[in-house]
């Protein structure tokens, strides 16, 4: 399996410019082109005005660490070897308009969208991992708090609030979500493996999720201990080792983590290929979810939860598991996407 590059692999960009045949950059300094309403608050409106096509990276040798370090006015930090891309936003919408970054050439390498209070939408992302939200994020510790906020900041500037992904069409190795009150709607996401949530209250609506829900490797593997409900929901007294609690082995689309309050709602979570160990959605201490209104194509069982998770209806009462199709969730276990690609113009074809 193609494996992302770590983010220590990647060297600052300056706003210096390159030969086009050397160094195609991606666009940062995006013109503003408006103001828009988000949250409740007026936020700078800024426009992408062209493609993205990554080259292939240039060789370097192993021992070359010559960093440039300045910054555009988007808050774009990247590669000087053209290999991924960071960019940050601070109460921005970035309106992409249509265009496409296309990473195809980079093996799946990181493209981190950071920030908050900001929103990213209307544009197509090919052939990444996608990072989204905050580098701040600090999970709590569970063996002495199970209680209260799930996510905390380094620091007292709401650096890790409300950043959103809207009407994106993207094929990526993975999806991560670092926010709190992230949000992820109208968008359809083709996942190598699948997309990891973390934060608190993250809305996650109206979008198409097609994946693999292939294993990382090197996870550690272990037995769990389920208890089959019903044909909606298997439950685990735990979903992670002791050991080793970020290194989960669980096929799956959705992985929600640290999460309450989430709402998970008019999706559709379509599997590839037959594989009845896969979930859906994975809760691993995320109590008072909301999951209504889904269909899920393909999988056996769709959502898997620990004994720290719940699932509420609209009124935060408690929904029994025998209950759940009543919600308006729909399962179609013999329902699967095959291989399929997305093209430039973020059609999703048949490979």
């Amino acid at each position: 399996m193609k494996k992302p590059i770590t983010l220590l692999s990647m060297l600052i960009l300056s706003g210096c410019s390159f030969a086009q045949k050397e160094q195609p950059e991606i666009e940062y300094n995006f013109p503003t082109c408006g103001q828009s309403i988000l949250n409740g608050k007026s936020v700078t409106k800024v426009c992408e005005t062209r493609d993205f096509i990554a080259l292939e990276p240039r060789k370097r040798k192993r021992d070359w660490l010559g960093f440039l370090a300045a910054e555009g006015s988007s808050g774009y930090y990247g590669p000087r070897d053209s290999v991924g891309a960071i960019l940050g936003f601070k109460n921005q919408e970035l309106d992409m308009q249509g265009h496409v970054w296309d990473f195809s050439k980079q093996d799946t390498p990181n493209l981190v969208l950071r920030g908050y209070d900001s929103v990213v939408r209307n544009g197509i992302i090919l052939k990444t991992y996608l990072s989204l939200g905050s580098n701040e994020y600090l999970p709590p510790n569970f063996s002495t708090d199970q209680s209260g906020p799930y996510a905390k900041s380094s620091n007292s500037n709401n650096s890790i609030e409300n950043f959103t992904i809207s009407n994106i069409k993207a094929h990526t190795l993975g999806v991560t979500l670092n926010s709190w009150g992230g949000e992820v709607r109208n968008s359809i996401i083709i996942l190598k493996n699948n997309m990891n949530i973390q934060g608190s209250k993250t809305y996650i609506q109206n979008n198409l999720f097609i994946s693999e829900a292939k294993i990382v490797q090197d996870r550690y593997l272990f037995t769990l201990n389920k208890i089959n409900k019903s044909i909606a929901l298997d439950s685990s007294k735990q979903i992670f080792p002791d050991r080793s609690y970020d290194k989960t082995a669980i096929p799956n689309a959705l992985y929600i983590k640290f999460s309450p309050d989430t709402v998970i709602d008019g999706n559709t979570f379509t599997l590839t290929h037959k594989n009845d160990q896969a979930y859906a959605i994975v809760l691993d201490h995320s109590p008072r979810v909301r999951i209504s209104n889904n269909t899920f194509n393909g999988f056996k069982v769709p959502i898997l939860m620990d004994q720290w998770s719940s699932i509420v209806d609209k009124n935060g009462k408690e929904i029994k598991p025998e209950n759940f199709n009543a919600y308006g969730n729909t399962i179609n276990p013999n329902k699967y996407a095959g291989n399929v690609t997305m093209n430039r113009k973020g059609e999703i074809v048949k490979e």
